[in-house]
């Protein structure tokens, strides 16, 4: 069995920062801690995603393959940030690919543990949710203006 989850450490990062110290216990039960070495890739483009990561410490990168076949860095995601929210949420495959920039520590959610939250503590799913809306949102408009300078 994995050891429970530093709660103070969880509440200082922004996906859990809404959440009251009952609801942060609750949320914490139905994530993992997991490290990653150095270049490890999380998931790839295409591939059917389930899985929720949020990174503890470390960094992590977000590419997608140029029309040359490289990869071109769309994001370096530091600790506090997540990725694969979107996977949750549509079931539809993932729209890039995510490399460990360096060593890091990330909690897991998977998407049968996310559906348990949703059904059991609505009440914190929504705050969840909301968090990942107003992060959408932000990365949305950063988009935009990089589409407004191109």
């Amino acid at each position: 069995m994995a050891a429970p989850l530093d709660l103070e450490a969880l509440k200082s990062l922004p996906l859990f920062m809404d959440l009251t110290p009952p609801e942060l216990a609750t949320a914490a039960t139905l994530f993992f801690e997991k490290s990653y070495m150095q270049n490890a890739t999380l998931f790839v483009e295409g591939m059917t995603g389930e899985i929720l990561y949020v990174i503890k410490k470390g960094s992590v990168q977000i590419l997608k393959k140029g029309p040359n076949g490289r990869e071109i860095v769309l994001a370096t995601l530091k600790a506090g940030e997540f990725m694969g929210e979107m996977s949750l949420i549509d079931n539809r495959p993932r729209t890039a690919t995510a490399k460990v920039a360096e060593e890091s520590q990330l909690l897991v959610m998977t998407k049968k543990a996310f559906t348990t939250l949703l059904e059991k503590h609505p009440d914190i799913a929504l705050k969840i949710l909301l968090v990942f809306l107003r992060i959408a949102n932000e990365r949305l408009r950063k988009a935009n203006e990089s589409i407004k300078q191109v």
